[in-house]
């Protein structure tokens, strides 16, 4: 079994490469290292950090040179200032190889401000025409190419896999700072306004044979009672038309999927797929750890855990469950929809939102270790205090005694 740690550039850069490749190896027993090789906006505490401990991320950048000819036109990754112009993900790949610890490109795709701000017709839509400016819509051709060349970049250095994060459809949460809402929004009106309606997205849908007009209108007549105030918590049964768009735009994650993987096979990458529905329950009023992540998977996320799964070489899970029980029973779901032949990594946060002592990691290790996965990925190296590495070393000779 593979044992990852996430870790930011910042990481590398601020407390030496060197250094924390051996907490990360020798203290916490990490065989592979996933570094964020492209990063969106945010602001962390970093409990370590020698430079500080409140950290906002510069948006949407790239710890690595990028090639401007291999993208399409407005599309190409801004180095990070922080690299002050180091190829961080190439220096990383040349220091992991002589400690013979791999290193995996955690990317992220269409979770992007800088781009869909500079370029709002790539953006997603929502059912008013509103552009969301913190994603790309996974339909968009060009938004399709920017994918496949942003993975072909990857492709060049010598890292093990490509976690691709937001390689999907999102939802109206977790796009911006400072997100404000102020009038009762049910989690089921968060999902219509979720839906993309740009024009290839309707186009695709009245490929399909859906009456996109009609089913934005009968979005419309649901949403009304919300914008006048009144509180309609049971969501309105709005037809054959949305479950048939629903599944078409899973179609169009699938697909350009496949295509992302097919810039790596040439270079022998694997292609490791996030799905985000098992965090939704943080992100998502109205969404519980205790629902069909499945379900969620398929209908807010555009995701078909199957049919991605059969164009990925690994699936990763996000664990971020309150307990074992619960992340077993996510991880069940996800095998009885993905099968026992599919490579399956789970995300773990060693963290008081998940895990308040070591006891609460090592259980969940034993579970996603029964539950068949290949990999364990540990979030994340600059959130966590020191000890935490201690847990997981402790967490992963638990699971090597029971074996």
């Amino acid at each position: 079994m593979q044992t990852s740690v996430f870790i930011f550039g910042t990481d590398l850069r601020h407390e030496g490469t060197g250094h924390v490749l051996d907490a990360l190896q020798l203290r916490a027993g990490a065989t592979d290292v996933i570094l964020s090789a492209t990063y969106h906006d945010a602001r962390d505490v970093f409990p370590h950090n020698p430079r500080y401990r409140v950290y906002r991320h510069e948006g949407d950048i790239a710890w690595f040179k990028p090639r401007p000819d291999i993208y399409p036109e407005g599309f190409v990754p801004k180095l990070a200032d922080a690299a002050d112009g180091n190829d961080v993900l190439e220096d990383l790949c040349v220091a992991a190889g002589e400690r013979d610890i791999s290193v995996s490109a955690w990317t992220i795709f269409l979770h992007n401000s800088r781009l869909a701000t500079a370029l709002p017709d790539c953006a997603i839509h929502n059912v008013y025409g509103d552009p969301h400016l913190s994603d790309l819509c996974p339909a968009n051709p060009d938004v399709r190419n920017y994918c496949r060349a942003l993975a072909r970049e990857i492709a060049r250095y010598p890292v093990r896999r490509l976690l691709a994060e937001a390689l999907h459809y999102r939802t109206l949460e977790h796009g911006e700072h400072h997100e404000r809402y102020l009038i009762a929004l049910p989690g089921w009106a968060r999902g219509l306004m979720s839906l993309c309606f740009c024009s290839h997205c309707q186009e695709a849908g009245e490929q399909a044979g859906i009456d996109m007009k009609a089913l934005a209108q009968a979005i419309h007549r649901a949403l009304d009672p919300i914008w006048q105030g009144r509180l309609t918590p049971k969501r309105p049964d709005l037809g054959e038309d949305l479950r048939r768009f629903c599944r078409q735009r899973c179609s169009v994650v699938s697909s350009l999927v496949a295509e992302v993987r097919s810039e790596l096979v040439p270079a022998g990458v694997e292609l490791s797929f996030m799905d985000h529905a098992g965090a939704m329950h943080h992100a998502l009023p109205g969404v519980s750890a205790s629902d069909d992540v499945v379900g969620i998977a398929r209908n807010l996320l555009g995701i078909d855990p199957a049919d991605v799964a059969a164009t990925s070489d690994e699936y990763v899970v996000l664990g971020y469950t309150g307990t074992a029980e619960e992340l077993s029973v996510q991880l069940r779901q996800y095998r009885e929809a993905l099968g026992t032949e599919t490579r399956m990594a789970v995300a773990l946060r060693p963290l008081a939102i998940d895990c308040k002592t070591p006891i609460d990691l090592r259980a969940k290790t034993q579970a996603a270790r029964t539950a068949g996965a290949n990999n364990l990925a540990f979030y994340h190296y600059a959130m966590m205090p020191l000890d935490r590495l201690d847990w997981i070393a402790a967490a992963l000779k638990e699971g090597e005694k029971q074996t």
